[in-house]
Parts: C-alpha cells; structure tokens; sequence
C-alpha cells in the first residue's frame, strides 16, 4: 500500500543534504465503506473526523511554504467475499471517490500520485487473524498464505479460491466470524500524503539601534476559514437488494405446497410472504389437512448483509378443514371464518455454496389466534358429516415451524454478495 517512486527518494535525500534542519512526515488517513458502496459518506464509521482532518491538512500544506508535498498514494481495498471482478470494481472506484476529495481541496501534480487498489488486502486480514483469538485460527492462516489463484464464478467470473476454502471450513463458523469482526474494517480506501519540512537557518540579528518612533495602535482583523466537509462526495448507492424465493420442506413433507418470497428492504431489514396451499385427503377420507394460508412476516437481521441471526413479527391467516382419523373434523366456521392473528419468531440463515446463492434457513415462531370453527362427525367416504357444534376460542403457541431452502438474486447491481 506504501508504494514509492525512486526518484523521489532521491528528491528527499538530496533536500536533507541541502538543508541543515528538516523533516519527512508520513501522513496516512482512511475512510470506510458500506457493504458493496462506493459513496464517501460523512455520517458513516468515523468518516466525519477523518475528512475534516484530510481537508485540515491540506490547508495547513498549501498555507505553510516550508512544506513541500514529495508524494501522494491512493489506495481502495474490498472485502473477500463476492467474485474477483466485483472486488476489483469495488476497490478502484472507492480509491476514485477519495481521489477526487483530495484533489478537488488542492492541486497535486500527476507526477508524485500513485495509486493500489490491491482490491483484497490479504496481509490486513492476516494481520487481524494473527492478533485474535479466533475459533480454527492455525487453520484460517494456512489457507491466507495460500499463492492467490483464481477459480471460476457464476456469470463467467472468477473468484480467488481461498475465499472458497475459508467459506467450507469447518460449519461455516470460522467464514462468518471473520465476517462479523474484520470484514467491514477491509472496505476502505486511504490516502498517504509525504511531506517534507524545510527549516530556515537562524538570521544573525544586527546591533540594535535605539530608535524614537511614534506608536501607532493598529487593530488587527484575522479572518476565519472553516472548510466546509460535503455530506456526499460522490453520488452512487451500491448496495445489493436482493430477493429470496424459498420453500418449505416440512410443509412438503405434510403434503401442503408452499412458496415463498423474501425482498431486502435496506441493511439489516427484509419482508418476506409464504403462502401454503393443500387440497388434499391423506390416504383415507377420514385423514385430511386442507388449508390456504399467508404469513407476511417482516424481519430484523443482526448482521447488515440480511444473513446470520434474525428475529421477525408476523400476521397469520388460515382456511382449515381438519380431520386425523378420529370421531370429529374441523373446519373454520361456513368455510369463511379464516384463523387469525399473528406473533413473533427467530431464526438463522446460512449459505451452502460457494456463490452465496443457495442457502438453508431454520425458523421458529409463536404466536396469538382468534379461531371460530365448526365441529363435524368424521364420516367416511362423504364430503361432510353431521355438525355437532360451533366453537370460538383463542390459542396460544407454535404456529410457524420451518426448514427453508432458499435462492437469492441481486435486485440492482451485477457481481456476487459485497
């Protein structure tokens, strides 16, 4: 990331020769990213605080003529995740965004910038391992100091394979804690300015000479910049929304097909609706679990790219006609008298390829019901028995259990999850 031209060493040394009192200062300042965002935002992470002190800096530079800038170096980093054409996007336009910050505040020369946009900095990821305590340690460095090689990725891209190797490890714990501490801390780009302090020589003072002059009191009026720090600086939103589509298998395996679809709604936010539908009699006709119901469900997740952990609160509709080969069946009241209420549930959700595609979800939930149903005699072989009474009541307790498979599409950006 520190990269330095020859010649501009040679400039320093020479300027040290030269001057009797000097100094070369490194000057290194980042601002991070949102998760597949290229937009330089004031209010994220700590990015207020280290703009000011870019802008700052820069005006202490151009006001101070003893300083000379040798060297500015750009650099955007992305984190491991998605394909290596996504990343490498990510890193070149983060490193464009402060780019055009630093040198829309003063005129740098094209000839001291340089610029890495490594796109992934293996080496910060290690160094983070290193300095940790996590789970399978030993094992994730043996796969970072693996020589990079690309592997393919869907949509005719590629991806680095040790992304891959860190993504099977184990359960896929090792993957999702370098996730939840390090991942969000690689998104960034910095800027590394090199200057040099000139120093003068001290001046021989002459003799001083008395002399009797009128005084006069001057006011002295000292005018104030402050550097004003945009909110934006460059106009683009990255984030990836995408949908789910997803289907039950417990309900499959009761004979109720079911489908679902789950939208993001922003980081950490997504809706989601499954409908289930059953018209039929399980072997006898005395057996049966005919129901059209909808849960509409809307979710809060732990972690902002909507995977991991999640809690939800739903509503919960359902048309029952209920037998289990016993003497009585039940069926919401006129076939119009739907159970209604709604409850909360949590869950977990995690991949199981290496594209982040495919992934299998577990959810539990509970809730509060309204029912008003009516009771018939199981009579076999006919569409309806005697009915022997109508009954209301509430219920309280399970009423959403689920094993999930679902499949993921990216809404508004190419490229795989950033």
């Amino acid at each position: 990331m520190h990269l330095k031209h020859v010649y501009i060493t040679l400039i320093a040394l020479l300027l040290v020769v030269v001057g009797a009192h000097s100094q070369e200062t490194h000057t290194e300042i980042s601002v991070d990213f949102r998760v597949n965002s290229t937009v330089i935002e004031k209010d994220f992470s700590d990015n207020s605080a280290r703009l000011t002190q870019i802008i700052n800096f820069l005006r202490d530079v151009e006001n101070d003529s003893t300083i000379t800038m040798l060297e500015v170096s750009f650099c955007g980093s992305a984190s491991p995740e998605g394909s290596h054409q996504l990343n490498q996007n990510l890193a070149h336009k983060r490193l464009e965004a402060l780019e055009n910050l630093v040198r829309s505040e003063v005129d740098i020369p094209e000839e001291i910038i340089t610029r890495d946009d490594e796109h992934i900095s293996w080496d910060t990821l290690r160094e983070f391992v290193v300095n940790s305590d996590i789970e399978q340690k030993q094992a994730i460095l043996d796969i970072i100091d693996q020589e990079a090689r690309l592997i393919d990725y869907p949509g005719k891209r590629h991806i680095d394979h040790r992304v891959v190797q860190l993504q099977n490890l184990g359960d896929g714990k090792p993957w999702q804690q370098l996730n939840n501490l390090y991942f969000a801390r690689m998104r960034n780009a910095c800027v590394i300015f090199i200057t040099y302090k000139q120093e003068p020589k001290p001046v021989e003072k002459p003799a001083p000479v008395e002399v009797v002059e009128e005084v006069i009191e001057v006011e002295e009026v000292v005018d104030t910049v402050v550097a004003a720090v945009p909110d934006t600086i460059v106009i683009d939103d990255s984030w990836t929304r995408k949908l789910h589509l997803k289907t039950n298998t417990l309900g499959w395996a009761l004979a109720i097909s079911n489908i679902a679809a789950e939208i993001d709604l922003a980081e950490h936010w997504s809706f989601t609706l499954p409908v289930y539908f059953s018209a039929l009699n399980y072997f006898t006709s005395t057996i049966k679990f005919r129901t059209f119901a909808l849960q509409p469900e809307m979710r809060y997740w732990l972690n902002e790219e909507n995977e991991g952990w999640f809690g939800g609160a739903h509503f919960g509709m359902a048309y029952y006609n209920l037998a289990l080969d016993g003497d009585i069946r039940y069926q919401d009241h006129d076939g119009k008298s739907p159970a209604l209420g709604g409850g909360i549930s949590i869950g977990y959700r995690k991949p199981i390829t290496s594209d982040n595609r495919w992934h299998i979800e577990f959810t539990l939930g509970a809730g509060v019901y309204r029912l008003h149903y009516d009771k018939f005699y199981n009579t076999p072989n006919t569409s309806a028995g005697l009915m022997i009474e109508t009954v209301k009541k509430t219920y309280w307790g399970l009423d959403n259990a689920a094993v999930t498979f679902t499949y993921s599409f990216d809404l508004n950006k190419k490229g795989g999850k950033r």
